[in-house]
């Protein structure tokens, strides 16, 4: 097929760590195909590539088994919609970005119809659920996985898989330049920064924000030369993070930053973190952490069941051990978070065991993902 012929790639990008990935993969893509036309759903990091996107990529951020229950409806609409669409367009491949629970849907619509399907980030099958890869195979047309550990789950199904890397690893710096970033912020490169990212999704923040800010009154109180940055994903969050601040963090040493959380991560010493990809990109900057997360109790007893994996966060997983402290449920509470913080902060071997991992981790990742899925894409569809 010629480079030059004109092609159209759809995709769907659920939230914003897809929206950074398909951005990512459609600047490869144009470099091969300069004509291609992208639509689908996605973010604005990807419209401002020239991306289409039919409905709010907003929309589909929901997380939790209750939480998608509530706006099930809303999102079965906008599937049927899209589905709709892409049978009536018949692009030359649709790439499902993560939202496995969205995309698979349509994966199979579509396949069924003769048109490619490629799905971007494997389903946690290594953690939960392995025989979905059973129902997965009708689906697709081609994975492309972020770990290393992924591939043999795949082969055992004959699905075609292909091993990426993870694209946050190529643009994250393999030495962080703290002491730069403390200035950009407002500190001075001594000042002792914590930060803390409460999450993406307004569920994960209603939830945390709290909680955080009173871990940060206990944290301010033991030292109180530490500087506390948060990172706000959109002003809803911002205004609900920053309720939190005026009602238990009543120091003036919070400070709320639009967006810009690998800044904040650069130029913090260490992080208390929500499980998701936050976890992996602290990892990624080398910086220790505690990770603390409440779910709805309906999503967490459904997913202890159906777990096979000790481990929630992804620096653990890759590592293979309890390497960052999880404090999940019942254990997430002020005294056990603020407890597990100030051992981070003072106990130099903990800190240095988990930097030499993430630096492991860091180059086993730091493979040219976008670059490589666009091969896969290539050969998978195009040649």
């Amino acid at each position: 097929m010629s480079k030059q012929a004109h092609k159209v790639i759809a995709m769907v990008a659920g939230e914003a760590s897809g929206d950074t990935l398909g951005a990512d993969l459609i600047l490869s893509l144009q470099k091969r195909y300069p004509n291609a036309e992208f639509v689908g759903i996605g973010g604005h990091k990807m419209q401002a590539l020239g991306f289409k996107s039919w409905f709010p990529m907003e929309q589909l951020s929901v997380m939790g088994f209750f939480e998608v229950l509530k706006h099930l409806p809303a999102l079965l609409k906008i599937r049927k919609q899209l589905i709709q669409k892409l049978l009536q367009l018949k692009p030359d491949v649709f790439i499902g970005i993560d939202a496995p629970d969205f995309n698979f849907k349509v994966e199979h619509i579509l396949k069924q119809d003769g048109i490619k399907t490629i799905h971007y980030v494997g389903p946690s099958v290594w953690a939960w659920r392995e025989k979905r890869l059973n129902k997965i195979k009708h689906y697709v047309d081609g994975v492309l996985c972020l770990f290393p550990f992924e591939l043999p789950y795949y082969q055992r199904y004959q699905i075609p898989a292909k091993y990426v890397g993870h694209p946050l690893a190529n643009i994250f710096p393999e030495t962080p330049e703290t002491d730069t970033r403390k200035l950009e912020l407002g500190f001075t490169p001594t000042t002792n920064v914590t930060a803390i990212l409460p999450g993406s999704r307004m569920s994960e923040i209603e939830r945390m924000a709290d909680i955080y800010m009173q871990v940060a009154q206990r944290l301010y109180e033991i030292y109180p030369d530490m500087q506390f940055v948060v990172p706000c994903v959109h002003e809803k969050a911002r205004n609900r993070i920053q309720q939190a601040v005026d009602k238990f963090a009543t120091h003036p040493k919070i400070k709320l930053i639009d967006g810009q959380s690998r800044i904040v991560l650069e130029a913090c010493d260490q992080a208390l973190v929500t499980s998701g990809t936050a976890t992996l990109e602290t990892a990624l900057m080398k910086k220790p952490l505690v990770l603390a997360i409440i779910i709805h109790p309906i999503s967490y007893w459904i997913m202890k069941r159906l777990s096979t994996t000790k481990w929630i966060g992804l620096p653990n997983i890759l590592a293979q051990q309890s390497l960052v402290k999880e404090l999940v449920q019942e254990q997430a509470t002020v005294e056990k978070i603020a407890l597990h913080m100030s051992k981070l902060i003072v106990d130099k071997d903990l800190r240095e065991k988990q930097l030499a991992s993430f630096e492991k981790q860091y180059f086993e990742l730091k493979q040219d993902a976008s670059e490589l899925a666009a091969d896969a894409i290539d050969e998978w569809v195009f040649k």
